[in-house]
């Protein structure tokens, strides 16, 4: 495993890695538990969420239905018995900003360096209230080196941790999806690839080229017609189509495969099979370089949370 890849578990955090872990979306909640000593996944669960008791946004709060969501979820973690022991949260794509940056070189100072990051990040979103959380990591890259930071709204983690502290669960470390399926890919072996996690929402993509992180890029999903599924395959190749294109004429290097992780069970195999047949590249499904004993739709959903930890 490179050294981004070795960063990548403690992106958000220096501390150790828990061994529980629950991601956020609009249409799911999703956990899994894993075994201290032998790490393996000992339990897990996927909770199909109603419409509207989570909207994922940047600078707004993401929990409308707090009872509702209680109600459901409690249920689920006590199986788990993590309390007090703390867990990964996986936000929701459209609830951060997460960028990729180069630099020749950077301070040895902290302080310093978060100066100049959070200036890369403010030329990206001027308008950028103070009021956020922008985590970083530096990575050690073949001509400098690479910084990948995520800015959240300070009221929005807070409104997540509030919530799962009514369950006496401590949120210990905040991540995305993206990165944690970035785990889940030999890099040495797939040295130019595309890696895109598709919500119903959303989706998420993470550019590599020469075995190094160059792009990442988030999207909103427009929610058309439930029988438009073409409609939105469409907007996604599009998407994908044109970042393959940026990053060759930027990089002077070809997209040699494209990953994809499905993250809406009811579009599955439909939209799969479309994206497969409309893009001009390889297409891999992130489920097939799993090795655990779970239902294929089960692998897909679980996908991020296992890479973040395993």
């Amino acid at each position: 495993m490179n050294s981004f890849l070795d960063k990548i578990t403690h992106f958000f955090t220096e501390q150790p890695v828990p061994s529980s872990a629950i991601q956020v979306t609009s249409s799911y909640i999703s956990g899994i538990h894993l075994s201290s000593k032998e790490r393996r996944l000992k339990h897990h669960f996927i909770l199909p969420l109603p419409e509207n008791i989570i909207q994922p946004s940047f600078d707004s709060t993401n929990i409308r239905k707090a009872p509702e969501l209680m109600k459901h979820l409690s249920e689920k973690v006590e199986k788990f018995n993590i309390y007090d022991h703390g867990v990964a949260l996986l936000l929701p794509e459209l609830s951060q900003r997460t960028f990729v940056f180069s630099f020749d070189s950077l301070p040895k100072a902290s302080r310093e360096r978060e100066k100049i990051i959070r200036f890369r990040i403010k030329k990206q979103m001027p308008l950028l209230s103070e009021e956020v959380r922008i985590s970083s990591a530096v990575i050690e890259a073949k001509n400098g080196k690479k910084v990948l930071s995520s800015v959240a709204h300070v009221s929005v983690v807070d409104d997540y941790e509030r919530f799962f502290s009514q369950m006496q669960v401590r949120i210990r470390a905040v991540g995305i999806p993206v990165l944690g399926l970035s785990n889940l890919i030999d890099w040495k072996k797939e040295k130019d690839f595309l890696l895109i996690n598709i919500e119903r929402d959303s989706f998420g993509l993470l550019a590599v080229t020469n075995s190094e992180a160059s792009l990442y890029r988030q999207k909103p999903l427009m929610l058309l017609n439930d029988d438009d599924l073409s409609g939105r395959v469409q907007n996604i190749v599009q998407e994908i189509e044109n970042t393959a294109h940026f990053i060759e004429d930027k990089e002077k290097r070809g997209i040699a495969k494209i990953w994809i992780r499905l993250g809406s069970p009811e579009e599955g195999e439909g939209m799969f099979s479309l994206l497969e047949a409309k893009l001009g590249f390889p297409v891999g499904s992130i489920d097939s370089v799993m090795k655990l004993k779970l239902r294929g739709e089960e692998k897909t959903i679980l996908a991020p949370l296992l890479g973040q930890l395993l």
